[in-house]
């Protein structure tokens, strides 16, 4: 298996020799769990992923795309009502 050299904080170091300590497990374990958590996959478990999702879907890929697409919209709209019922400033991206 391939190492890695990263740097860590001294309280993020400690604080990942105690985590790995009580769970019983080493720190390779709990970054490389932390990794899955957050989905950071490989290319090829990403397309294998993607490969099984498009397996199961019952809409066609127009239909896929136009519901992400009306998502997306519906999920910007609901951030800009909820800034500015707080009173922040929206930004275009």
């Amino acid at each position: 298996m391939p190492r890695m050299t990263i740097t860590l904080s001294e309280q993020r170091q400690q604080a990942l020799r105690e985590a790995a300590a009580r769970r019983g497990t080493t720190i390779a374990a709990i970054i490389d769990e932390s990794l899955e958590a957050c989905g950071v996959k490989s290319w090829q478990e990403a397309e294998d992923l993607v490969a099984q999702a498009r397996a199961r879907a019952i809409l066609t890929e127009d239909e896929a795309v136009d519901l992400a697409v009306r998502e997306t919209s519906a999920v910007r709209r609901l951030k800009v009502l909820r800034e500015t019922s707080t009173g922040r400033e929206t930004s275009s991206a």
